[in-house]
């Protein structure tokens, strides 16, 4: 993809980029006209590195953060390659055509650290509304009935914060995994993932909302759905736990999360669309030519809204499940290439038939103006590798390997066999 930046990191193998610029750095290496030391294009780069290298040292990044403690420490790999030539005493000379291509360098390790800060201040953000949703949920685990204020409040101040937000990298997480390891240090609960999942998932109905006003028709029963369409997996654990002989649930039994969940919420009345949202959260795995689970629907059985929200959840399972995108370890890409690849598997899945092409086209469209046009362009190349030749019909690796959203004794979300009964009976 032809872009200048790394904003769009998900969809933007950007690493190569940056390959690129050093295998063109060397190539000019032999150039007879050395550049002016003292002269200002010099100066202003030899600047710019030493604050690029100060603010690299003053990055302040938890350990559970482990994708992006790689990130910065190959910033830090980048910036000792530019030490060569930008030092007091630069080990290399440098001629007038290789002053650009290292000033492309240092602006991408700039870009780069904005993007460490940006997932910095996300991760922070999310902390945040992730407490406010646990605390605003607790009348569905006690009440047949529950008033949605709370929800709502919390689901206006998303809308309003992200209303800055310009692109995905601003509002997905580079590691869905670590963001979680990070909460759970902070708030241990076992439900944290269930609740992470939730929240990523309504910030991006409300980024592609944004762009196309097709989303905003009933807009609010799409981020509720977003907040809890995975709380059935909460449900089933609980039952789990307190079954006399403890044996872990099966995947058919694991399948039926969807239509836990949909019971769990049938009480959630008071906002637009509110009697659409069991239908919604049952459908959340369904696909259009019947592959999909617990009730394998088929085309015109799936609703509209359905239609809409299952694309949203597929493309998040798939970013954030390598597992899932390279086929049990027959493939592996690098951090900048998820993103991308997790599109170009929606997008061949959409070309078989499984996802609604309209709700696909526009969530694409949403993450990149380019961006399907690439991933023509890459199908076209005949990539053999497809997940379908690994897959008939069997439940998403991206559940299959979730971290444990389980529920326990002393857990937030702890409910009582009889609720569970209650909710499935009403």
């Amino acid at each position: 993809m032809n872009h200048s930046t790394r904003l769009l990191r998900w969809l933007v193998p950007s690493i190569r980029q940056e390959r690129d610029e050093w295998t063109a750095l060397r190539s000019k290496s032999q150039q007879t006209e050395q550049i002016d030391r003292d002269g200002g294009s010099y100066l202003r780069l030899r600047n710019q590195y030493r604050e690029l290298s100060q603010q690299n040292q003053e990055l302040n990044i938890s350990s559970p953060q482990r994708t992006l403690i790689q990130l910065q420490e190959r910033v830090g790999v980048i910036l000792q390659r530019c030490r060569l030539y930008l030092d007091s005493t630069p080990c290399h000379p440098l001629s007038q055509e290789q002053l650009p291509i290292l000033e492309r360098i240092l602006n991408s390790v700039q870009e780069e650290q904005q993007y460490i800060r940006q997932q910095l201040l996300l991760t922070r953000t999310s902390l945040h509304y992730l407490k406010q949703l646990q605390e605003a949920s607790q009348e569905i685990w006690t009440k047949p009935y529950c008033n949605p204020n709370y929800l709502l409040n919390l689901l206006r101040k998303i809308e309003i914060d992200d209303l800055h937000l310009k692109h995905p990298g601003e509002l997905l997480f580079i590691s869905l995994e670590d963001f979680v390891a990070i909460a759970n240090f902070q708030f241990h609960d076992t439900d944290l993932t269930v609740y992470a999942r939730g929240l990523e998932t309504a910030r991006l109905i409300q980024f592609v909302s944004r762009q196309h006003t097709e989303w905003q028709e009933n807009s609010d029963l799409l981020l509720m759905a977003g907040l809890l369409h995975d709380f059935g997996w909460l449900m089933l654990k609980q039952e789990e736990t307190e079954a006399a002989d403890n044996e872990p649930l099966s995947l058919a039994e694991q399948a039926e999360h969807p239509v836990v969940g949909a019971a769990l919420l049938g009480g959630l009345r008071g906002f637009s669309g509110d009697s659409y949202l069991p239908e919604v959260v049952s459908q959340h795995h369904e696909r259009l030519d019947g592959t999909g689970y617990p009730r394998r629907l088929h085309t015109y059985s799936i609703g509209e809204h359905s239609r809409k929200f299952s694309v949203i959840c597929r493309f998040l399972e798939l970013k954030n499940s390598r597992r899932e995108l390279t086929g049990d370890g027959l493939r592996t890409y690098d951090v900048e290439e998820i993103g991308f690849a997790a599109a170009l598997q929606l997008y061949r899945e959409m070309k078989r038939g499984e996802w609604d092409e309209t709700a696909v086209t526009q969530i694409l469209s949403a993450l990149d103006p380019d961006l399907q046009e690439e991933l023509r362009l890459s199908d076209q190349k005949n990539d053999l590798f497809s997940l379908r030749r690994f897959q008939h019909y069997r439940r998403d690796e991206a559940h299959l390997h979730m971290s444990h959203p389980h529920i326990q004794a002393g857990s937030s979300s702890a409910v009582t066999r009889t609720l569970t009964d209650n909710q499935r009976e009403s």
